[in-house]
């Protein structure tokens, strides 16, 4: 993965990288709030011989530096503690007081910094003045000189006895920077990896990538507050995309649309029904004669979906009982005739494969500008295989986050076998924030059908808003 690669899934999965980034944020905050405050005191001693000539001063330098590495392991020792214990009437063991006192010694000094850790300030100060004192009272005894001579080593105290004004830990700033630093790291390595391991199609880029398809339409969802109604006529981000849906069909290779397109997918509700409905009403809007044709005959909708009574529909057509143009109706102010499913058959397969189904679709070709053929899904059943090799094309429904790669090229190599043209993929559910980006595509070479206009049908019942089924 490249860079644009990574930005791309932080763009896809932004949401969990901010929960993380949240996540890590409160961690932090607690950590902070439930961390006991501890503030850290400081003294300091020098230590140095009593030699007051310089030649010999200096080798007793040398001897004090090499002296004070051992002081720094005295300081914590139970017999200077034990005497800070006794001054400070500290209920505590010298074992547990060492768990709060360090020492070190800089390096070619002869001081020993000590430091004592509690969460009073004036109690850590008040113990580390005390532990120099007494440390200085040690190190007398212990480095003692003949009655008389002086100390051969002495030791004073040369800082302290002020308390910490803030507290070493917590440290707000610190934990806060490194819970943001840690969710961010987490949510980007889990988005990353979430990923890797997500074959769910997502963008037009994942069809080229994965399928080998352009998209010829990005669809957002529709309107939440009207899913069931027909597309609307005015500038919504859904009906521009139907626009450049149509316009991509239409110019792509001759100007001309097929004389007839089916829209499949390779499983349900992928938004087979829907496209077709969306489809067939944004071309008939620019004065085409368009007919939609259901020939999903094992989950028919769409004659409750249209508010269209019911009838011997696409069923009574084929069973010879009814002629076609009886079967048609008309639908959103008479711009497109619909010949919905019927009564389910016993059979869907046989009948769709049947060569009445083959006369039909020339029948319906001959008399509009473009047929709209919704079909099964290609997986479950083998309608739509069979319907592919008699239309003029066929567009491959991908939802956005629900269809899945080997889904869609099972469902693919169904419609390569009977050699049926796929004109490109249509993103459905597509968040519109993606759309701009992701569809550069170039328009696919097969489309080649051309048609001529004719005046579209009058007649106008009314369509009404029904439970929808997104196919």
């Amino acid at each position: 993965m490249d860079l644009h690669d990574y930005i791309d899934v932080v763009r896809q999965r932004w949401r969990f990288v901010v929960t993380c980034v949240l996540l890590g944020l409160a961690g932090a905050v607690a950590v902070t709030v439930l961390t006991p405050r501890t503030y850290t005191a400081n003294a300091q001693l020098f230590v140095a011989t009593s030699d007051a000539d310089s030649a010999v001063a200096y080798q007793g330098g040398l001897f004090t530096q090499q002296r004070v590495k051992s002081y720094t392991r005295i300081v914590t020792s139970p017999a200077v503690l034990n005497g800070v214990i006794s001054e400070l009437q500290l209920r505590t063991t010298p074992e547990e007081l060492a768990k709060k006192i360090s020492a070190q010694a800089p390096l070619d000094t002869t001081l020993v910094d000590i430091r004592v850790q509690d969460g009073s300030a004036a109690l850590a100060q008040d113990i580390a003045d005390e532990t120099a004192t007494q440390f200085t009272k040690y190190i007398t005894a212990v480095e003692g000189a003949p009655a008389g001579s002086p100390p051969l080593v002495k030791a004073s105290v040369v800082g302290g006895s002020e308390p910490p004004s803030a507290p070493t830990s917590p440290r707000p700033t610190l934990n806060i920077a490194i819970g943001v630093l840690a969710g961010l790291v987490v949510g980007i390595g889990g988005a990353v990896m979430r990923q890797s391991l997500d074959t769910t199609l997502r963008s037009g880029r994942d069809l080229r990538t994965h399928l080998g398809l352009a998209t010829v339409g990005t669809l957002p969802p529709p309107d939440p507050s009207r899913p069931n109604a027909k597309p609307s006529a005015g500038t919504t981000p859904r009906t521009e995309a139907l626009n450049q849906f149509r316009t991509r069909l239409r110019f792509g290779a001759g100007g001309s649309l097929p004389g007839s397109l089916l829209v499949t997918s390779a499983l349900p509700d992928e938004g087979r029904t829907r496209t077709a409905i969306d489809l067939a009403t944004s071309v008939a809007r620019t004065g085409q004669n368009v007919i939609l044709l259901e020939a999903d005959l094992r989950r028919p909708c769409l004659a409750e979906r249209l508010g269209l009574r019911e009838g011997p529909g696409l069923v009574g057509v084929l069973g010879g009982g009814t002629e076609l143009y009886d079967a048609l109706e008309s639908w959103d102010d008479g711009r497109i005739r619909v010949l919905p499913c019927g009564p389910v058959p016993a059979d869907p397969n046989t009948l769709l494969s049947s060569p009445e189904m083959t006369r039909l679709m020339g029948a319906l070709e001959a008399d509009g500008d473009l047929v709209v053929v919704d079909s099964p899904p290609l997986l479950p059943f083998a309608d739509g295989a069979a319907l592919a090799s008699m239309t003029g094309g066929a567009l491959f429904v991908v939802r956005a986050g629900r269809t899945r790669r080997d889904d869609a090229v099972r469902a693919l190599d169904t419609l390569s076998a009977v050699d049926a043209r796929i004109l490109g993929a249509v993103l459905t559910a597509a968040p519109s924030d993606r759309r701009p980006r992701r569809e550069p595509e170039r328009p696919n070479r097969t489309r080649q059908h051309s048609h001529a206009p004719s005046t579209a049908r009058t007649v106008a019942p009314g369509a009404g808003p029904h439970h929808d089924r997104t196919g």
